[in-house]
């Protein structure tokens, strides 16, 4: 039988220590969670029978493809995020850089959504929910690229 070292480079996967990793990673990275989470039922609600976009501020995401294309995307790049999140948290060691991609991802959706409803010229409530999510993203990013500079440093 061979007997591991503490130091050994295994990854112990036990259900126990990937909820423990999870679980004390997911406050750090709560705004992440969120975005995904938003991103994917942004996708959801525009999947649901009532049509979304029908209003003038959708003209500009109508132009650019139909709404089921975008509920699809948008479901599809949620998921994939929390999968991410999920699989970055159970790891024991982390790789921020599938977080980074991600954020920067989030930032250029929420940054285009809040261009697209610009375009249409009518104010409402999109000008106080998109931007600010968009900035939270870039804080994202940079909590992840901070992480990746712990993880590579303890590494050397």
């Amino acid at each position: 039988m061979i007997e591991r070292s503490p130091n050994a480079r295994h990854e112990q996967m036990t259900p126990q220590s990937i909820y423990v990793r999870i679980a004390h990673r997911f406050g750090p990275r709560l705004t992440e969670w969120v975005v995904a989470v938003q991103t994917l039922l942004w996708g959801v609600v525009l999947l649901l029978p009532p049509a979304t976009f029908d209003g003038p501020t959708w003209v500009f995401f109508q132009s650019i493809m139909p709404e089921n294309q975008w509920g699809w995307l948008m479901l599809f790049l949620g998921v994939a995020r929390l999968g991410g999140l999920i699989v970055n948290g159970a790891r024991k060691r982390v790789t921020p850089l599938i977080r980074m991609i991600s954020a920067a991802v989030g930032f250029l959706i929420f940054v285009g959504i809040s261009y697209s409803f610009a375009l249409s010229g009518v104010i409402s409530t999109w000008i106080a929910i998109y931007p600010v999510i968009a900035v939270v993203e870039l804080v994202n990013i940079y909590r992840a690229a901070h992480d990746a500079g712990e993880s590579y440093a303890s590494a050397s």
